[in-house]
């Protein structure tokens, strides 16, 4: 996918981090994951930029030693609604940045901030007058916002789940392009059965942005023109559509090497059963994500239960989504039998790739000092463009 429209935002974000950069350091790691496998490394980092990387090789005389856990590329979020209190849709400037820093204290270093179906009027205003994280009064280390994620309005009315279907528009052009024009999205998830969906997965293409399909009734025909018109996401597989592996969206997913497949391994939207066979099946293409939310999702509130921890429910039970952080979920994939390479790489490099960003997702030369110690209680320690996050 070429470069989107989207990291104008970043580059604004980057740019207003450019004062607080790094001096030259390097770390060593026993356990680093470098090309998608784990083993020993070294790397060096100038002006929060990855200059060196060597592998297997003694790492004990680097200024920062990393004896246990695993040195990984900082963690990717492409489908979360909001964390703690704040909820994107409506955050303000501090807001914003108050999430963006909490995200990174948990090992996730960009997100592409989602909202759910709302007026359309409404969603690009929230859009236009947010400020991505661009501009900065405090000195903390953040997340980098990396676009909007739009889910919906354009979904199934079957599949609505905890979206609200009275919002529920086609994807005509005059719905669509006030949500593109602002330059600020990076995936748009949609049903591609809806009339006027192959028009516009085209349209979010040449925008630059990901074309998803979810909280869909799509048969396999309709996901394979939707391919061929451009669709390259799934959003949170098994979950907002029907579940059978041999038909439909689940079928294409498998089939279909252009899709990056968004999933949600928590053990509540998806169990170990489903965990074990979509990483059989798509592994290297698996995108993981969290769902996660604030306390409202849209224009809602959404509790939480003891009876299923991690969980958000409407009032009427319904999943709404979830309340974990990305080093969380990995947590709960690798207990679920997901290898730890694989857990870490669809947190990293696959959404990275699937993003069209080179600087991010890896550890590499040139890239992004991004990374985080992931270990046994998650994230233990962060690095965003080379500046620690402070716990």
């Amino acid at each position: 996918m070429r470069a989107t429209s989207a990291k104008v935002a970043v580059q604004l974000q980057d740019a207003a981090n450019s004062e607080k950069v790094s001096k030259r350091f390097s770390i060593g790691a026993e356990r680093a994951l470098i090309n998608g496998e784990i083993t020993s490394a070294s790397i060096e980092i100038t002006d929060g930029f990855i200059t060196a990387v060597e592998s297997a090789l003694p790492v004990t005389a680097a200024d920062i030693h990393v004896p246990e856990g695993v040195l990984s590329p900082g963690f990717i979020d492409c489908q979360i609604n909001g964390i703690a209190d704040i909820n994107f849709v409506d955050a303000d400037k501090e807001q914003m940045e108050e999430a963006l820093a909490l995200l990174a204290s948990h090992g996730v270093t960009a997100c592409t901030p989602s909202m759910i179906s709302a007026p359309i009027g409404e969603l690009v205003a929230a859009i236009n007058t947010s400020d991505c994280g661009e501009a900065s009064s405090a000195n903390a280390p953040r997340a980098l916002h990396l676009g909007y994620h739009i889910e919906g309005p354009f979904l199934s009315d079957q599949f609505a789940r905890a979206h609200n279907a009275r919002y529920f528009h086609d994807p005509s052009r005059e719905n669509l392009q006030p949500i593109l024009e602002s330059g600020r999205v990076a995936i748009v998830t949609l049903a591609p059965e809806r009339p006027g969906a192959l028009e516009a997965i085209a349209s979010i293409r040449s925008a630059g942005a990901i074309a998803s399909v979810g909280h869909s009734a799509a048969t396999y025909d309709q996901m394979s023109e939707a391919i061929s018109a451009g669709l390259n996401m799934v959003t949170h597989l098994f979950n907002g559509m029907d579940k059978d592996v041999a038909n439909g969206i689940i079928r294409a997913a498998c089939e279909s090497e252009e899709l990056t497949v968004g999933f949600i391994a928590d053990g509540i939207h998806n169990d170990r059963e489903k965990v074990e066979w979509a990483f059989a099946h798509m592994g290297e293409r698996i995108a993981l994500v969290t769902d996660a939310l604030g306390s409202m999702l849209g224009d809602e509130p959404v509790r939480v239960t003891g009876q299923s921890p991690g969980g958000a429910y409407r009032n009427d039970g319904t999943l709404a989504g979830s309340t974990l952080t990305l080093d969380q979920v990995l947590l709960r994939a690798i207990s679920m039998g997901v290898p730890l390479a694989q857990a870490l790489t669809s947190a990293t490099r696959t959404p990275a790739r699937a993003l069209g960003r080179r600087d991010v997702g890896e550890i590499r030369v040139g890239a992004r000092a991004d990374l985080t110690i992931f270990g046994e209680g998650g994230s233990i320690r962060t690095w965003v463009g080379g500046v620690e996050v402070k716990k």
